[in-house]
């Protein structure tokens, strides 16, 4: 969505030169639009990287879950259970917004 002529505008701004009524709202109009696309982008990457913690943080339970079986030893057992709720309670959120 970039605007050459816009982007000039903006610059002329920022700089503190006058420039008309009517380009100074198309000017702000465009700086606001601008800023929509960048919230929405941030937004999506947010959700990716709570997507791949979640499924990272899963496989690290159930390997705790399963190492924990292995050595006999319920404390990872444990925290490997508490590691995979945690995240099904993640992925449920993040599942619900969307």
């Amino acid at each position: 969505m970039k605007n050459e002529r816009l982007e000039l505008l903006s610059d002329e701004v920022r700089k503190g030169n006058p420039i008309g009524l009517k380009e100074a709202m198309e000017v702000a109009e465009y700086q606001t639009g601008l800023k929509k696309e960048r919230e929405a982008r941030s937004e999506r990457r947010e959700r990716i990287i709570k997507s791949l913690a979640a499924v990272v943080c899963s496989a690290v339970g159930g390997m705790a879950l399963v190492l924990g079986e292995i050595d006999d030893s319920p404390g990872l057992g444990g925290i490997g259970l508490i590691l995979i709720a945690a995240c099904m309670y993640l992925n449920s959120k993040l599942v619900s917004r969307k």
